[in-house]
């Protein structure tokens, strides 16, 4: 048994503050991860993102032109913040489900996930943990590296972020407006944030003309998130993919707490329509021998559909899961449409397939995969609607 050390009480703090400044804007609908055939299978089987090097991203040059504005606008405003050490990883994500320039540039024939991490921001602390995100310093599923004076421990890097919004920027040799009102807006911030946020920047900064994109990145600096002494694991833990021949470092990024997972008896089925109430009552009399089972009614600040029940995460939640839907399925008439998501899970909620000339084969493969795993059952699978172009 694994004790789990997570060391998120400072990142928790650094994003309230990132939040309470208004730094950057949070997705207020769902956000679409562009990727291969190849990496989306890897997503779905580990379970997990690749957050990849910004350094090798399709777009290379973005960090220079980040480090050139951000350096511009801090002597602009006469704000001294000497520029720190940073290791970013990044994950990104675009407001459009179906872009015919994501397809041609990030997933030719690939995949487009629908992720939502809209729900349950305005209570950070006592909602859904699908933005709560986080990797494991010291052990991953293939390999345990066990640390000095560490024998039974499994140490946690725990960031609990939202991907936050891209800032689009002109002519490169010009002052920013927007990134010095930012700059500005830092400042406010306590003496030892300054630097942190300034040079958090600097992965959030894209050139202009991909602007249509509007995207999003979830950011992981492993400079800021990662203790000195547990820096030397990192290499240990990259997943490098290969793309045209060049070795791309890659980190894997999960969602939830593993920890409540194995843990946590009590489960909490959260919901918004009223009327299923006196089923999930009867569901909770039920298993109440075995299973405790707390019915949560939310608020529209949750931003939850009538059609939606999300099951907490928890050592019993696939029984509960599959106890919910057999409930659903003997009601008269039976209920449908309805979508159990299973909290502690990456927050897909579509996947499209790009235009191929195999799209239908490759959505029957995806589908026929689903049904394999109790919390992506109600993920629903379309093809694009942009015709394929031989």
């Amino acid at each position: 048994m694994y004790k789990w050390i997570y060391l998120e009480s400072d990142q928790k703090l650094a994003n309230e503050e990132i939040e309470q400044l208004q730094i950057y804007d949070m997705p207020k609908k769902p956000l679409y991860h562009y990727t291969s055939r190849e990496v989306f299978w890897l997503i779905i089987e580990s379970e997990s993102l690749l957050a990849r090097h910004i350094m090798f991203s399709n777009d290379y040059q973005e960090n220079m032109i980040g480090k050139k504005k951000i350096e511009q606008a801090m002597e602009k405003e006469n704000v001294h913040i000497t520029e720190i050490e940073s290791l970013p990883f990044m994950i990104c994500f675009c407001e459009e489900k179906d872009l015919l320039s994501q397809w041609r540039g990030y997933a030719k024939e690939g995949i487009a996930l629908e992720f939502d991490f809209s729900k349950g921001l305005y209570d950070i602390n006592k909602v859904f943990s699908s933005y709560y995100c986080y990797t494991i310093m010291n052990h991953d599923s293939e390999t345990e590296y066990i640390l000095e004076n560490e024998k039974d421990e499994k140490v946690v890097t725990r960031a609990i972020v939202s991907p936050y919004s891209v800032i689009y920027t002109e002519n490169e040799e010009q002052v920013d407006d927007e990134i010095t009102k930012k700059i500005n807006q830092i400042a406010k911030a306590a003496e030892q944030s300054r630097q942190q946020y300034a040079t958090g920047m600097i992965p959030y900064i894209k050139n202009n003309k991909f602007k249509e994109e509007k995207e999003y990145r979830l950011i992981f600096d492993m400079k800021q998130l990662v203790p000195e002494t547990q820096q030397h694991l990192l290499q240990k833990k990259y997943v490098y993919l290969d793309v045209n021949g060049i070795k791309k470092p890659n980190i894997r990024v999960k969602f939830g707490d593993q920890s409540v997972a194995e843990e946590e008896g009590t489960i909490k089925l959260y919901y918004s329509n009223e009327s299923w109430t006196n089923i999930l009552e009867k569901l909770r009399q039920e298993l109440a021998k075995t299973i405790e089972i707390e019915l949560v009614i939310v608020a529209d600040t949750y931003k939850m559909s009538l059609d939606e029940i999300v099951v907490s995460n928890g050592k019993f939640q696939e029984k509960v899961c599959a106890s919910l839907r057999s409930k659903m399925r003997q009601q008269t008439p039976p209920v449908q449409n309805i979508k159990i998501w299973c909290d502690g899970h990456l927050p897909i909620r579509r996947i499209i397939v790009g235009p191929s000339p195999d799209a239908e084969l490759m959505k029957c493969s995806i589908e026929e995969y689903l049904k394999t795993k109790y919390w992506m059952r109600d993920i629903r699978v379309d093809i694009s609607e942009i015709p394929l172009r031989n």
